[in-house]
């Protein structure tokens, strides 16, 4: 005889609130691998650089989550300095202390545009989230400063991030959505109800997108494709740029069987919501629906 195997109760669709917004200025994450060869196909930075304010952009890079934050910083110079920025600035941040003190917070006082490289999650938690430099990013951000990041420093961007998870489920690449494979650590919540996740499609990023907001239901779970970014403006417009696609997952209506299973084993997810959206498309975060006109 077999056992009967309990599944989560299905619940009736019900209308979605929207997404809870801080006063803010444009936000830019990007899923990693854009564009910067120098070639003219650099849209994405483009768009930043525009959002900055174009040849009066006056620009901080901020490499702290790179191994080699000297060459990604002087990279981005080259990029932002190359697409007409008029200044471009690299903010050292090292250690915890160095984001808690008076030169980093000076620097940021004079940004049009923040840009956040890519590199570790974890590096940018341990060094920046919660110090006096991710107040004044969000303050800086309120008052209309652009603030972007690609691959890393697009998901430090949301309340909350994703880290690797227990060790004990494998590459958190895995297709299936399975009971531990990312943990959760606070961002810099310039997007509230909202997860960013980057390189998407190019690694597999679904179970553990899915994984997330089964354990979290609520959240709206944005997945970035390389050479793909997302603005979003104050008015909760999200608009899609670049070469990929962006995958939303609206987790309000979702049910699973996260509190009944054991780390590591696949989970049941149902009543999400999956919208799949290409370039120059656009999505409005208060009703969670594409803008298809």
């Amino acid at each position: 005889m077999t056992e009967e195997i309990e599944t989560p109760e299905m619940s009736a669709p019900v209308a979605s609130a929207p997404v809870r917004r801080v006063c803010q200025g444009p936000v830019m994450p990007i899923g990693g691998a854009e564009d910067k060869d120098g070639d003219g196909d650099e849209a994405i930075l483009q768009r930043f650089v525009e959002l900055a304010g174009g040849k009066q952009a006056r620009i901080v890079v901020i490499p702290t989550a790179s191994e080699t934050p000297d060459e990604m910083g002087q990279q981005y110079v080259e990029v932002f300095g190359t697409l007409g920025a008029k200044t471009v600035e690299v903010l050292e941040i090292r250690e915890r202390q160095d984001a808690n003190a008076g030169p980093a917070l000076e620097v940021l006082s004079r940004a049009s545009g923040i840009f956040i490289t890519g590199g570790a999650q974890s590096r940018l938690v341990a060094f920046l989230a919660g110090t006096e430099a991710m107040e004044c990013i969000r303050g800086r951000n309120a008052e209309g400063v652009v603030t972007a990041g690609t691959s890393a420093g697009a998901s430090i961007l949301a309340s909350h991030l994703m880290l690797g998870g227990t060790g004990l489920v494998g590459n958190s690449g895995d297709a299936a959505a399975r009971k531990g494979m990312v943990e959760l650590a606070a961002g810099f919540g310039l997007l509230q109800d909202i997860i960013v996740d980057q390189h998407f499609s190019q690694r597999g990023r679904m179970g553990r997108l899915l994984s997330v907001y089964a354990a979290n239901p609520g959240l709206l779970s944005i997945g970035l494709d390389e050479d793909t970014a997302v603005v979003i403006d104050r008015e909760g417009t999200l608009e899609v740029l670049g070469s990929g696609m962006v995958t939303i997952i609206d987790g309000r209506n979702a049910r699973s069987d996260y509190f009944e299973r054991e780390v590591g084993e696949v989970l049941t997810v149902v009543d999400s919501h999956l919208f799949v959206l290409g370039p120059g498309r656009r999505f409005d975060l208060d009703t969670r629906r594409p803008m298809m006109d």
